[in-house]
């Protein structure tokens, strides 16, 4: 059976063509992919939550969005919006023009680098926040330039995306073949291969982002040393994460917990950097349970 994304809506954000997917009633649940714009391995989008948003949606209403110049979502309009600050305006910007919120927020990756810095920025729209297996959240050096290093691969390739699913996962049983061939899907579309020509050909990767996201992880753990993060917080890892460490978890965990009033940590074994989609029944099961906690201030 070929995977089909359940209820694709589109909506403008600021004048960017924004992609979301959105199942279920109730509580709004908004989920963050990782990934960065233009990444020649992969096109992350909303539909890496298909095994946790369909159970979920029979609990809460789940939505998905398609991260600024991922996915099926536009590219950004000027250069200074290849970075995470423009990811993270976009993302608020969709928060406010769906207009659904306040939300319980859960990111991925880098989406839980966009989560945090919402949370921070916008606690008007936040009701929680659920960080997954996030390098670029947690303290600590990257690791995703050496662990990737050696991808033989050429850029935009099948061979190119499945090594990365390889060098993430504990094991590649969450890959469905007719999922992974959609996921292919965003690589060859014309703004996603522009997106890659501005960061990587043209530089901006370097020149824009880089710089960018060093300053605003330090101004970022800086703020949580002195202060609460402001609402419920989350944290789930996998254990065989090569990219973001179980001591990077348990670093975020002690930098958030020592002001938060109420802050937890899930760690599950046999799953890597897709630890939500490795270990989907857990992840689901935990992530109910907080967002039911909030819900009724237990």
């Amino acid at each position: 059976m070929s995977y089909e994304p359940t209820n694709e809506q589109w909506i403008d954000v600021d004048g960017v063509r924004t992609r979301y997917l959105d199942i279920g009633a109730g509580e709004p649940v908004l989920f963050f992919h990782g990934g960065h714009m233009g990444d020649p391995s992969g096109a992350e989008s909303a539909d890496i939550w298909n095994l946790n948003m369909p159970e979920l949606s029979q609990h809460f209403r789940c939505i998905g969005v398609d991260r600024l110049g991922q996915g099926f979502t536009d590219t950004p309009k000027m250069d200074d919006d290849y970075s995470m600050r423009g990811s993270i305006n976009h993302a608020i910007g969709f928060m406010e023009e769906l207009g659904a919120g306040p939300y319980h927020i859960v990111g991925h990756s880098r989406g839980g680098y966009v989560v945090a810095q919402i949370t921070l920025q916008r606690p008007d729209l936040v009701k929680s926040c659920t960080l997954v297996s996030s390098n670029t959240a947690a303290p600590g050096p990257g690791r995703n330039e050496i662990v990737f290093a050696t991808n033989p691969h050429p850029p935009f390739s099948r061979e190119r995306a499945w090594y990365s699913f390889e060098k993430y996962s504990f094991s590649t049983a969450h890959v469905e073949p007719s999922w992974f061939e959609f996921r292919l899907k965003a690589l060859t579309t014309d703004k996603y291969r522009h997106a890659a020509k501005r960061m990587m050909v043209d530089g901006l990767f370097e020149t824009v982002f880089q710089p960018e996201l060093r300053r605003s992880r330090e101004e970022m753990f800086a703020r949580l040393e002195r202060e609460s993060i402001g609402r419920p917080m989350m944290m789930f890892w996998g254990v065989n994460d090569p990219t973001a460490s179980i001591a990077q978890g348990y670093e975020l965990q002690r930098l958030i917990a020592r002001h938060a009033f109420r802050c937890q940590m899930h760690v599950v074994n046999e799953a890597g950097h897709y630890s939500y989609r490795e270990q989907p029944a857990a992840f689901n099961r935990v992530l109910r349970s907080f967002i039911e906690e909030c819900r009724y201030g237990v």
